[in-house]
């Protein structure tokens, strides 16, 4: 049988309960949801890359700004998650990911898959995760105020912890 994948690159907002809802609806077969929802964080870490990130070392931010290519973004999410659905017996995927300004404590991200047992689920749900990290094309920029309480703002490098988690797959 088919997997269900479903993928939304969007500006708009979503509601992660009516996303389940959707995974759940007519679907007797897989008694296992994995969900994962990211939201905007209201800090962030000049050096991406620091070992120990420490209290003295974030900075805040009141925006992310998310921006892709239209299209090359969704065609990497769809890709991502047909490699999953090949590797755990799903059910049915759901990815969304938004583009545009967004507020500290906004979702950016929800990644839900079914399957018929847990690990299954909660596996994929995982490699998702890392993979849209490290592998989907989107680019941000964090907005906030520095030290001298002036607007300042920077793209956000890929970090190295997200490379490390790939290599667990």
């Amino acid at each position: 049988m088919a997997v269900d994948i479903s993928i939304s690159v969007q500006p708009e907002g979503f509601d992660p309960g009516a996303e389940y809802n959707r995974l759940r609806s007519e679907n007797y077969s897989d008694g296992a949801t994995a969900m994962f929802v990211g939201n905007v964080r209201d800090f962030y870490v000049p050096d991406a890359n620091a070992e120990n990130i420490g209290k003295a070392n974030k900075k805040s931010t009141s925006v992310l700004e998310l921006e892709h290519y239209p299209g090359m973004a969704e065609s990497a999410l769809t890709e991502i998650a047909r490699e999953a659905a090949e590797r755990w017996p799903l059910g049915r995927v759901r990815v969304i990911h938004r583009y545009g300004p967004l507020a500290a404590g906004d979702e950016i991200v929800f990644v839900g898959t079914t399957s018929a047992h847990r690990q299954a689920s909660l596996d994929a749900c995982a490699f998702i995760m890392d993979f849209l990290k490290s592998r989907a094309p989107f680019w941000k920029k964090e907005v906030g105020v520095g030290d001298d309480g002036k607007t300042q703002s920077a793209w956000v490098e890929a970090r190295s912890s997200d490379e490390k988690a790939l290599k667990k797959w």
